[in-house]
């Protein structure tokens, strides 16, 4: 298919604590947004991204244009597709496959690596307001959810073989943010927003368990088999709601709400502060068999936003110095080491709102490049800073 590339790149200044190369991979007055970056829309050899850009405040709300940018041919871009209807688009972790609905109702896989696109499905049934949301590994399955009109929240599973899909879990909490297990598939992570509620037509509620935070849970690829994990109340604070894979070794990274995170004046005047539960940090990993978490040691740093390196081995999130607003900093840790380093000291973002305000940063499959957004002025978007020659291994 023929594709037409143009350039919109442009080299900033490196980063003056890193090193790092930082290169701004959009250019257009429009919004533009990496997606998330628990799962990074991305090629497994590291040199391609996708994503999405829109006149409105936030890029994910359809329609919007899904694009690719190529880190190795001089950063240049295409449009992959210029109207996308479907509410996000979905993905297996750095598969370079991405999924997503036309207009007409077609249900599209495109190829980041070929941009060769295939039709899935040719007659698309679920509900425009349906949240494509993970992939399976093997390309078999599309999970996402679906709020019902009773504000309970269903997790849908379409088989892209069979051509049908069915409902494999339920919740009477709005649940979101699923993803397979990136390895072997046969797992989904499950994000539940306690006595958050949320209707067909967006609507929100609230009953009196309501509390701030997240929790997170595990089920099997077919909806059974629910194993909670130890997060939240009485155990950690709540989860900022962001959290990845460690690769294949059944646990997850995630980010722990810290006081103060409303970002009143008077948290932010007393500093840096974690929950009395877990006073060295904020970034946790943790297993279904877990009692309790374990802490990566950080006490100087407010993490937010999730990703976990393909190998395993590496985290990168967005830090706050005093809370917001304020630079924002990302960070790379060593899971295993527990050192950490800034790469970027202030990525640009706002952090406010809207998503297209918020780094969401992640690591390319080769960890050569760490991708992030920003909005200094008002305009997201999307950059790339380069990981410096032995600054991975200084984490060692």
């Amino acid at each position: 298919m023929a594709i037409d590339w143009f350039r919109e790149a442009c080299d900033l200044a490196d980063d003056p604590q890193s090193g790092a190369q930082i290169t701004r991979l959009t250019r257009t007055p429009l919004s533009n947004i990496n997606v998330y970056g628990e799962q990074p829309c991305a090629t497994p050899d590291g040199h391609r991204i996708a994503y999405l850009r829109a006149p409105s405040h936030d890029p994910r709300i359809p329609p919007f244009t899904l694009c690719v940018a190529d880190l190795e041919n001089r950063f240049r871009n295409a449009v992959i597709e210029p109207e996308v209807t479907s509410q996000m688009v979905a993905t297996a972790s750095w598969s370079g496959l991405i999924y997503y609905l036309r207009p007409n109702g077609e249900l599209i896989c495109v190829d980041l690596a070929s941009l060769e696109k295939q039709i899935v499905i040719t007659h698309w049934e679920l509900p425009e307001h349906f949240m494509m949301q993970s992939v399976s590994p093997d390309q078999r399955y599309v999970i996402g959810v679906l709020h019902q009109p009773d504000y309970s929240s269903a997790i849908v599973r379409i088989d892209t073989q069979q051509r049908g899909w069915e409902v494999i879990y339920q919740h009477e909490d709005a649940l979101s943010h699923l993803q397979y297990d990136p390895v072997h598939g046969r797992d989904i992570l499950v994000q539940r927003n306690p006595g958050l509620h949320i209707d067909h037509l967006g609507r929100i509620r609230y009953s009196d368990h309501h509390r701030p935070g997240a929790v997170h849970f595990y089920i099997a690829a077919d909806g059974g088999n629910e194993r909670t994990l130890p997060l939240g109340e009485p155990t950690t604070g709540g989860t900022c709601g962001h959290a990845a894979w460690v690769a294949d070794t059944g646990r997850i990274g995630v980010a722990v709400r810290w006081p103060g995170m409303s970002v009143r004046p008077e948290d932010i005047a007393r500093g840096i502060r974690h929950d009395d539960r877990h006073p060295e940090g904020n970034f946790l990993t943790v297993g279904s068999d877990d009692e309790k978490p374990i802490v990566f040691p950080a006490p100087d740093r407010l993490f937010n936003h999730v990703n976990v390196s393909r190998c395993g081995r590496y985290f990168v999130c967005d830090s706050y110095h005093n809370g917001i607003p304020g630079p924002v900093e990302l960070v790379i840790g060593h899971i295993g080491t527990g050192k950490y380093r800034s790469i970027v000291c202030d990525c640009g973002a706002q952090c406010g709102e809207p998503a297209c305000s918020h780094p969401h940063p992640y690591f390319t499959a080769d960890n050569r490049y760490v991708i992030f957004n920003s909005d200094p002025h008002a305009i997201c978007h999307v950059h790339a800073a380069q990981v410096p020659e032995g600054f991975l291994a200084s984490l060692e």
